[in-house]
């Protein structure tokens, strides 16, 4: 039987999947696993301290400095945020459309949003590539094609899909945390980030700004497509045969004004592990014990469990990267998915998880004390090959993880 490493060299090779960065960690420092495979660009291999655009793995630090925020009682979970964020104080949720016409049909919403509602994406704000009432809202709008191109804010300022707390929707929502940080602090969020996180942690190659950092710019991996797929970035995966190629397809244009708490940060993988193993083995240096513990329980019930589990049981979804197996339980915590039951290859009840557009996932376990990233850079989201692969990475590092503590 290959070996693992030898099953990602060939598919590497092959241009079955991109390059990736492997990362494992125990919590006890017994067991550690760093692998690069592949290339980070044509002709240059991949490194273990490859930079990534780590895109929604931006929302596990945003979500942190949130809750630092919390611990210094500058704000509470269950607060209205539109004390700070007076952008959501007066919102406003489509209901539906007038007859023969895009104008939206909108009512007011009865309820504030909070702080644990934008954590766990409960809000009601969606994302225009995900929540369909706003393709129809920015029609009628005259600003379809011109999303991207907007300021920051302005591109963030939608309405409600939803009353807030009642259902549960992907969206803008960490973008928004990113801001009350920012107004909190008086300060960028790079450099809060820097200081009450990187600092900390000695982290040294993450930023919004990595056009500022020669030696980011020097080890970013060029991103990926399969063959066949037209406008990758924002489209789902195909079930397909063909290879990776090269793509000069790009998420974004990072600026020195967009510093988007929901997915705009870019670094090492390497330095986003220290991260993973701070939460993982709860050391208190960028969070309380108590709040790692409180970051932890399941936040959904109710309807917004309901939505969250259908969302996940849609047939397209199954076997997608970054996907739980059919059957798998799952909520929502302060700083991602929670896996609710335990699975066949070694993950236990209680793991945090999420991932980010380009194909990176990571994972934190507290019960079997394993912190896990899967870093790659592929579009579309969801690659089935890659989530091949992910989930063979995932099962080895339980196996060896287990040998290990022989």
């Amino acid at each position: 039987m290959a070996s693992f490493e030898k099953k990602i060299a060939e598919a590497c090779f092959a241009r079955e999947i991109p390059g990736v960065v492997l990362l494992a960690d125990d919590n006890t420092g017994n067991f550690r696993y760093q692998h690069a495979a592949g290339q980070q660009s044509p002709g240059k291999r991949m490194e273990i301290d490859s930079a990534f655009v780590l895109a929604s793995c931006t929302k596990l630090p945003t979500s942190i400095a949130a809750l630092q925020c919390v611990e210094r009682g500058q704000i509470s979970l269950d607060d209205p945020v539109s004390t700070i964020l007076t952008e959501l104080g007066d919102m406003n949720i489509i209901t539906g459309f007038e007859e023969n016409s895009d104008e939206a049909v909108l009512k007011k919403a009865e309820k504030k949003i909070t702080l644990r509602h934008l954590l766990t994406h409960t809000s009601g704000i969606g994302y225009d590539a995900t929540t369909t009432k706003y393709k129809r809202w920015r029609k009628s709008r005259g600003e379809t094609g011109t999303i991207l191109k907007m300021p920051h804010l302005k591109r963030i300022t939608v309405p409600l899909v939803f009353e807030p707390g009642t259902s549960w929707e992907y969206g803008y929502n960490h973008d928004w945390i990113g801001i009350l940080v920012e107004r909190l602090n008086d300060c960028s969020l790079e450099d809060y980030f820097r200081r009450f996180l990187w600092d900390p942690l000695g982290i040294a190659t993450i930023t919004f700004h990595p056009n500022n950092f020669p030696n980011i710019q020097e080890k970013l991996v060029q991103m990926s497509s399969r063959v066949g797929i037209p406008n990758p970035v924002y489209m789902m995966p195909t079930r397909t045969d063909e290879k990776v190629i090269w793509t000069e397809e790009r998420m974004f244009v990072p600026t020195d004004e967009d510093e988007g708490g929901g997915g705009r940060l870019t670094g090492s993988a390497l330095d986003f592990m220290k991260v993973l193993q701070s939460i993982g083995s709860n050391d208190g240096k960028i969070l309380q014990p108590e709040m790692v513990d409180e970051m932890f329980k399941p936040q959904l019930s109710g309807t917004a469990l309901k939505c969250r589990q259908y969302i996940a049981k849609l047939p397209f979804l199954q076997d997608t990267f970054a996907h739980q197996p059919a059957g798998t339980e799952i909520n929502h915590g302060l700083g991602g998915e929670l896996v609710m039951s335990n699975k066949e290859n070694g993950m236990k009840a209680g793991t945090m998880t999420w991932s980010g557009l380009p194909n990176l996932l990571w994972s934190i376990d507290r019960e079997a004390g394993l912190n896990l990233f899967y870093a790659s850079q592929i579009v579309p989201f969801g690659d089935y090959k890659s989530g091949v692969m992910q989930r063979e990475f995932e099962k080895e590092m339980y196996h060896r993880l287990r040998s290990a503590s022989l």
